[in-house]
């Protein structure tokens, strides 16, 4: 009997208090120098997640260049390839803000702005982009893939 309180009290306290969504997944991080980029030194680290969408924090992304841009255009779409999605779209960030909200629609057509949120509509945001159309590109700058 005594060992069946601590189950019981586990068991309530778990559906009172769900895990927290970093134990219920590993979150991807990506640094540029891993993945065979000698030019620059960034790193891109999954912060938070939903269902749809992922936030990227990306220290330095206000100060990239050209290159450092492309080699993140292709951490959108292999964050996208990782979470099981065809298609990605991107808002940048605002100043001193470094966090990039990274959103996966299911299709060109998809109304972002209604299923992903009203940040997708602004003038930070970015067209969708299909992942297969992206691979050819992104094999060229990162090695791994």
């Amino acid at each position: 009997m005594k060992r069946l309180i601590p189950m019981f009290l586990v068991l309530v306290l778990s559906s009172i208090y769900p895990p927290s969504t970093s134990a219920q997944h590993k979150f991807n991080k990506f640094n540029s120098k891993e993945m065979g980029v000698q030019a620059f030194d960034y790193t891109a680290t999954e912060i938070k997640r939903t269902d749809r969408t992922s936030v990227l924090q990306i220290p330095g992304f206000h100060n990239r260049t050209a290159p450092a841009a492309r080699w993140m255009m292709c951490v959108y779409n292999e964050l996208a390839i990782r979470r099981g999605f065809a298609y990605s779209t991107v808002v940048y960030p605002n100043l001193p803000s470094e966090d990039v909200l990274v959103g996966f629609p299911a299709s060109l057509e998809e109304d972002v702005v209604k299923t992903l949120g009203p940040e997708f509509g602004g003038a930070e945001a970015f067209p969708i982009m299909p992942v297969e159309k992206m691979k050819f590109f992104c094999q060229r700058i990162m090695k791994n893939k």
